[in-house]
């Protein structure tokens, strides 16, 4: 065996060894039947991935229950918009052709999947042109018609003769019509979206369909189904050649949205998951010089893997279904769960090289092995566990799956290296010259020859990354989570086709929806926040607040009578001074028809869409609609927002459910402001933790040993010396991560936050297995330790770059901002443990030498 001061092996762990080893058909047998369950499992929970943002929240969170609430009582605004590119703009009457034919057949699709179709405001502006001076306060109309009165008067006067003064000298009087228009527009929006009320922008370039789907039909499979049968008809009518050259359509609005994450998410992580593959296989093969290690370590990774999913289904847990922030947690424990495989299968082929036989040569490779990589395994693990702490779902699940991963697989790989070794690993060969250990020998010679210089190098690096963390302002955290969308939707996909969509509208489509209890609560909450909106608060971003009131006005039958005398006092030659379109509007607006009040049956369904419930009502619903303005995502005037609307929507003390995506991404951030550094220091306290049971509580070397002596007399660093070794590199890892992320302006978001807790284990889990080696060696040689474990700890940090790297190339960029985080913190981590920490070794023992010998 190894000369190693763990080179007397337990009885126990040759015992298992040796059980391992001779009834290996047997434990494979077992571990492939579970494995094979533990698929079934995790297929079903990656079949089951959902990409809402409210996944990520707590149930308790205000904006998820205001979103329950929401789905309970509405049929729901969720639409998909069929948005033309015209071209040029004289095809603009095609594409109005090809809406329309496309609009006949999606009118016929099924009722449980498409609500309602419209292709413009025509409905809505005959019955605004009708009823327009019914929404108009009474005094409003007074002032109104008494201003006609006196034009009457003053044009009677003249045909009389009465009055001597010409027309300039007696100008008539002023009818308020451009200053009434304006206030209602203000109120009510503009009904003059286009020449003939279609939904085609002002340029002529674009051109809109709208598709509300069905309430009662939620979910993924609805909206593809939808998507796809749109689709299918515009191919079968077909588009463009049957109608314009030139001419493209894109999808916009919240199924679109929903398709399109899910779909990109699916690509990203087949893709992601491919490239893991074949990264670490090409790596392995390439380390070991050998295809035999790739089963030797592939199959107890794979089972581990599958078996945490299973783990993580069982109950309490019962976590069957993934989130954005969980989706690609099956590459990430892949990266990091082949460490423990990597050091045992790289300790063995060690002993095996030393001349040692199979079995004893896996006795020594586990005694050797299995107390650091558990160490580290725990310190990974307590790193994603601290996330669990939390409320924030996209982090809490997180925590539990990557934690149970981690231990899962350092299980799994205990357990099923031996019985595999014991089928191929005399085929396993040594690496080939120039790789592994060669090239950790020649990074060791040039760390070590220089040690003081590498000191310098990394307390210089580390006060440059403190300045710019310190120097950083405090925009750490993302709001606008549109940025985290996929790259390509602001190049031909729905975010590039929504502003297209919006600015054809001239507003977003999808409401923050107030849901008040009675009537009055509706009435009071409304006319709170139109005092919010014209006192600007809010961060300036109500664009419209709409409610019973704006269809139905309270005073609309007081309205209607002075409807009547309007009528009666324009004279036929008041009329006949407008031309023929004004006075088609005016005739119609003082029709006996204007004039009769209003009721609920009388309304259109798209002026009370959004206010009608699920039973009738429309009497108990605030909509706010927000502004389209760039800086609508800022976080003070999203923060500001959800705070006045949360406060005007407060009845006596209690909280009516308010819902909507601005609220959303406020809860989202809040959560993260709450739980992040909870988290983060929990992460931290438990990687402490293990730290010093890992070199202190738990003691590494044998009483009597050569390092055991050494460290006695103070000629090694002592166990306290080595744990804090062990944190300072992780402190000196997370800062310089922290400095160039800070340095690049990245910014926190949901999904890259758990880079920081989980650097933590990664830093703790290179730095034990390269302070545990140079402890447990007898000659206390830091060269050594980092040439015999330098390779290993090198391939385990390459294994777990691929896994969070292979994120960089996912269109998803809240994926890709994860990978960027935790490759910075891998890389720095990397960086502290196999080339400072040995360096910090090698001074720190020279100093002991020298007090040794002076004493």
């Amino acid at each position: 065996m190894s000369a190693s001061a763990e080179s007397t092996a337990s009885p126990r762990i040759a015992a298992l060894v040796a059980f391992l080893v001779h009834r290996r058909a047997v434990v494979l047998l077992v571990a492939t039947g579970l494995a094979l369950v533990a698929a079934y499992r995790t297929v079903l929970t990656y079949g089951a991935l959902r990409s809402d943002l409210e996944e990520l929240l707590p149930q308790t969170a205000p904006s998820v229950g205001a979103l329950h609430t929401l789905r309970e009582r509405l049929p729901g605004l969720r639409h998909l918009g069929v948005v033309v590119d015209v071209g040029r703009p004289e095809h603009a009457a095609a594409a109005v052709r090809f809406i329309d034919e496309l609009k006949t057949r999606v009118d016929r699709y099924p009722k449980d999947l498409v609500r309602e179709t419209r292709a413009g405001i025509a409905a809505e502006r005959r019955f605004a042109e009708t009823y327009a001076l019914q929404w108009m306060d009474p005094d409003d109309l007074r002032k109104l018609r008494k201003a006609v009165e006196a034009r009457r008067d003053w044009r009677v006067s003249r045909e009389m003769g009465i009055d001597l003064l010409n027309e300039e000298e007696d100008p008539p009087p002023p009818l308020p019509i451009e200053e009434l228009r304006n206030k209602y527009r203000a109120r009510y929006g503009n009904f003059d979206a286009s020449s003939d009320g279609r939904f085609v922008s002002k340029d002529r370039k674009t051109a809109v369909l709208l598709i509300q789907a069905a309430s009662h039909r939620t979910g993924y499979e609805s909206d593809h189904e939808l998507l796809s049968r749109v689709q299918e008809d515009i191919d079968a009518l077909g588009f463009p050649g049957a109608y314009a050259a030139g001419m493209r359509v894109g999808y916009a609005g919240d199924i679109a949205t929903r398709v399109e994450e899910m779909d990109g998410l699916a690509a990203d992580l087949t893709f992601s998951g491919a490239l893991v593959l074949a990264c670490i296989v090409l790596l392995i093969v390439w380390f070991y010089g050998t295809f035999w290690a790739l089963p030797i370590l592939g199959v107890p990774l794979v089972f581990g893997t599958l078996y945490t999913f299973l783990v993580a289904a069982l109950p309490p847990l019962s976590i069957r279904h993934l989130n954005s922030n969980t989706a690609f947690l099956g590459s990430i424990v892949i990266g990091n769960g082949i460490n423990t495989g990597i050091i045992l299968l790289s300790r063995f082929q060690e002993e095996r090289r030393r001349g040692q036989s199979l079995e004893p040569a896996l006795v020594a490779a586990v005694t050797a092995t299995w107390r650091p990589t558990l160490a580290a395994a725990l310190a990974a693990s307590a790193a994603y566990g601290s996330l669990v702490v939390t409320d924030f779902r996209g982090f809490n699940q997180f925590g539990w799956i990557g934690g149970v991963g981690m231990l899962t697989c350092w299980l799994a790989m205990q357990l099923l290296v031996a019985p595999l070794v014991a089928y191929m690993g005399k085929r396993l060969g040594a690496p080939r010259r120039g790789h592994g250990p060669g090239l950790t020998e020649r990074l060791a010679r040039a760390v070590l020859n220089a040690p003081r210089a590498v000191i310098a190098g990394t307390l210089f690096l580390s006060a440059a990354s403190g300045f710019a963390v310190s120097s950083r302002s405090s925009d750490w955290m993302e709001h606008d989570f549109s940025k985290l969308r996929r790259r390509d939707s602001w190049v031909n996909g729905e975010r590039y086709w929504g502003q297209r969509m919006d600015a054809t509208l001239g507003r977003y489509l999808t409401p923050t929806v107030v849901l008040c209890d009675t009537p009055e609560q509706a009435r009071t909450v409304a006319a709170r926040l139109r005092e919010v909106k014209e006192r600007e608060r809010a961060g300036d971003l109500i664009a419209e607040v709409r409610s019973l009131r704006d269809a139905l006005p309270e005073a609309r039958a007081e309205s209607a009578r002075e409807i009547e005398r309007l009528s009666a006092v324009l004279t036929p030659r008041l009329l006949s001074e407008l031309d023929a379109d004004e006075r088609r509007l005016v005739e119609r607006a003082t029709s006996p028809r204007a004039a009769t009040p209003l009721s609920a049956a009388d309304l259109p369904d798209a002026l009370v869409a959004g206010l009608r419930e699920n039973d009738g009502r429309i009497d108990r619903v605030v909509l706010v609609f927000p502004k389209l303005t760039p800086g609508t995502w800022d976080a003070p005037r999203i923060s500001e927002f959800s705070r006045d609307l949360r406060e005007a929507a407060n009845m006596n003390g209690r909280a009516l459910p308010v819902a909507g995506s601005l609220l959303l991404s406020n809860d989202i951030a809040d959560a993260m402001r709450a739980d992040g550094p909870r988290a983060t220091t929990l992460a931290l306290s438990m990687v402490l933790l293990v730290c010093w049971f890992a070199f202190g509580f738990w003691r590494r070397t044998q009483p009597g040993s050569a390092p055991y002596r050494a460290e006695r007399r103070g000629a090694a660093p002592g166990a306290l010396m080595l744990s804090s070794l062990a944190v300072g590199s992780v402190f000196v890892g997370v800062l310089v991560m922290l400095g160039a992320l800070a340095t690049s302006g990245a910014r926190l978001n949901f999904s890259n936050f758990v880079a920081l807790p989980i650097t933590f284990g990664i830093g703790a889990d290179y730095s034990i297995n390269v302070l545990r080696r140079y402890q447990s060696d007898a000659s206390l040689d830091a060269s050594r330790a980092l040439a015999a474990t330098g390779g290993a700890v090198a391939l385990c940090s390459a294994t777990t770059i691929i896994g969070f790297g292979s994120l960089l190339v996912a269109q998803n960029q809240a994926l890709f901002s994860f990978g960027v985080f935790a490759v910075a913190g891998e890389l720095a981590c990397l960086m502290t443990a196999v080339v400072s920490l040995p360096a910090a070794l090698t001074l720190l023992s020279r100093r002991s030498a020298k007090r040794s010998g002076a004493v």
